[in-house]
């Protein structure tokens, strides 16, 4: 039988307390803000001391850098992983603008918005950002690639094309920060018509016939 700590919490081992306190972490990154991110705020939401939290991370740009990380990488599975589930190219690149253009995620948007913000003066933070935006760029870049490969993309540099579409979704991310209200209509027509314009497609090729519904994350 596994023993308990004074706190009643059932003892884990490190890697299992350590993953715990990420999710923990991540839910908070996302729901509150990465301003909000502290030891002491983690170890209410897990149930443990603060001491804890400190000791799986060794500073408050590590645990933040570590929180937008896994919080981030489950989005871009997400939405990633429910595009491949569709095999034509277009399709795919249709359900990630589909995803990507969506009000539900406001919050991730948010959370960028405040990573991009906090990475200046977070070394751990800006390593992060950095990787994750690399990370989204080449899984685009793949999917582009694939369909110029198959004849359904007319263009000459997908890695170019993945950074421009994404560069128009990131300014999504301001948007939700400073408006009440974002008619999503209207910016899913602007950005899907640019990046049919990007990718050589005929215009309303990728306008979506129906909101698309998300999984979650």
């Amino acid at each position: 039988m596994r023993s308990t700590s004074r706190t009643g919490r059932r003892r884990l081992p490190a890697g299992e307390r350590r993953a715990e306190i990420l999710r923990a972490a991540s839910v908070i990154a996302v729901s509150e803000g990465l301003d909000k991110l502290t030891a002491k705020r983690v170890a209410q939401a897990v149930g443990v001391v603060p001491g804890l939290v400190d000791y799986h991370f060794k500073s408050a740009d590590e645990l933040i850098a570590a929180a937008f990380s896994h919080a981030a990488t489950a989005d871009n599975d997400a939405v990633f992983e429910h595009a491949a589930r569709t095999d034509h190219p277009v399709d795919q690149v249709r359900q990630l603008m589909q995803a990507w253009l969506h009000q539900d995620r406001d919050p991730v948007s948010l959370l960028w918005l405040d990573a991009w913000q906090a990475s200046r003066r977070r070394p751990a933070l800006l390593t992060a950002v950095t990787r994750q935006m690399n990370a989204a760029q080449d899984r685009l870049q793949a999917h582009i690639e694939a369909g110029v490969s198959q004849g359904c993309f007319r263009l000459d540099n997908a890695g170019y094309a993945a950074m421009h579409i994404l560069v128009l979704i990131d300014g999504l991310s301001p948007q939700a920060a400073m408006r009440t209200k974002i008619d999503y209509a209207e910016v899913r027509e602007l950005i899907t018509a640019t990046a049919e314009r990007i990718l050589g497609l005929d215009e309303g090729t990728l306008a979506a016939t129906q909101d698309h519904d998300r999984t979650d994350t």
